[in-house]
């Protein structure tokens, strides 16, 4: 059985990941690419950053994808490319 703490981690750990994910293939800082996973989570598909960084992760959704919904028109918290 997983522990709360160990699931936490596990969740930062993916999170982490995918930003570094998302730096690499923008030329961005991992603060930046913290900016947009959010920004795509919370304004395009109202899911959990840990679920769009899973998914990314998996390589069921591509940085590129990320990367272009987060910066398009939508509200003003969104990221700038």
């Amino acid at each position: 059985m997983i522990s709360r703490t160990q699931a936490v981690l596990s969740g930062k750990a993916v999170v982490d990941t995918a930003r570094g994910m998302l730096a690499a293939t923008a030329g961005i800082t991992p603060h930046e690419a913290a900016r947009y996973l959010h920004a795509y989570a919370a304004h395009h598909h109202h899911h959990r950053p840990t679920s769009v960084a899973d998914r990314l992760v998996r390589r069921a959704l591509t940085p590129e994808e990320v990367l272009h919904e987060a910066s398009s028109p939508g509200p003003e918290t969104t990221p700038a490319p």
